[in-house]
């Protein structure tokens, strides 16, 4: 079935690139299966294609030179044409090679991959002129998170407890001993999904939350080793918890997944979603929202409303108002 709405710019974009490759490995074949096969329209799949036309012919005005040309004959079926093969290696600019010496280096870095020559060879090949010019020289030294997260993984390998120092989005500050079960990135945060003794019941902990982790010469207890299935939710709500209704943007989705959503609805001509979401702790809820830039909005409580209106107020250097009285 086609999606609803129009696509944004960067839609597109993701749209594009894999019509290319499909058309690759697919010659001849008809509008109506390329539109099935990405749930888009026909209509949708022709526009597409004259961008693409489009953008070949502004790259270069004779049709020989073009790197390719894709018809659409009157049987609806699709040919792509002057697809032209690379014949030359390319080359990495400065950035790209200083941005992957990084990344090696990094991995360098960590006491699990310290011992690995194949990065040792990368590396000299990056220095050895394979690129535009010599990348600049990247040193990095593992910080607090690095190390947390390798003697995480080496407790995880022996089924062996953590304790560390950990600070909550309250502020609190608390030793904690986890017992460890999975590490799951979230964007550019890190998150340990674990058994907390304290609490007697599975949470997440953020990395850059953590310090001082040490593995402990305690196996993991039962509680820990009978759970067998963790939702990829980054955020795991408790009773506790304040239900708080928003409605996002596509910009903003992907917060649903980080804090477990209930759709309410779907209003595919304003092209937004109603959701249901559960936060621990009101306060945070003015920084969720902000970093969003206005794709996400919160409809009620009114207290929750009030959160997100001081946390702008305070922003911007105002005074914030008081907040109403939580039912």
């Amino acid at each position: 079935m086609p999606k609803a709405g129009r696509p944004n710019a960067s839609e597109r974009y993701n749209f594009l690139m894999p019509l290319i490759g499909f058309l690759m490995r697919n010659y001849g074949v008809k509008i109506s299966a390329v539109a099935a096969h990405f749930e888009v329209t026909e209509e949708y799949v022709r526009e597409s294609i004259t961008t693409l036309n489009s953008t070949a012919s502004q790259k270069s005005p004779s049709f020989e030179e073009t790197y390719y040309y894709i018809d659409i004959e009157d049987d609806g079926k699709i040919y792509l044409s002057q697809a032209d093969v690379i014949d030359d290696a390319p080359r990495l600019s400065a950035r790209q090679a200083s941005a992957i010496a990084a990344g090696l280096g990094i991995l360098s870095a960590l006491p699990e991959f310290s011992s690995e020559g194949e990065i040792a060879e990368l590396l000299e090949i990056l220095a050895n002129g394979t690129t535009e010019s010599a990348p600049a020289a990247i040193h990095f030294r593992p910080g607090t998170v690095d190390a947390d997260a390798a003697e995480i993984r080496r407790a995880m390998l022996n089924n062996h407890r953590i304790e560390c120092e950990y600070r909550n989005i309250r502020g609190e500050q608390s030793v904690r001993q986890i017992d460890p079960i999975r590490l799951d990135p979230h964007g550019d945060i890190w998150y340990l999904r674990g058994y907390c003794i304290t609490n007697k019941q599975l949470r997440n902990f953020r990395l850059d939350h953590m310090r001082a982790a040490k593995e402990l010469e305690v196996d993991i207890c039962e509680e820990a080793k009978a759970i067998q299935e963790i939702d990829d939710e980054a955020y795991i709500a408790s009773e506790s918890d304040v239900e708080v209704t928003v409605e996002v943007d596509p910009e903003a989705q992907a917060m649903l997944g980080d804090f477990a959503a209930t759709i309410l609805k779907t209003d595919s001509k304003n092209n937004t979603v109603t959701a249901l979401i559960k936060i621990g702790y009101l306060p945070y809820l003015g920084r969720v929202i902000a970093q969003y830039g206005g794709a996400a909005r919160v409809l009620a409580p009114e207290n929750a409303r009030q959160v997100v209106r001081n946390y702008a107020l305070t922003a911007l250097g105002l005074e914030p108002e008081g907040l109403p009285e939580q039912d």
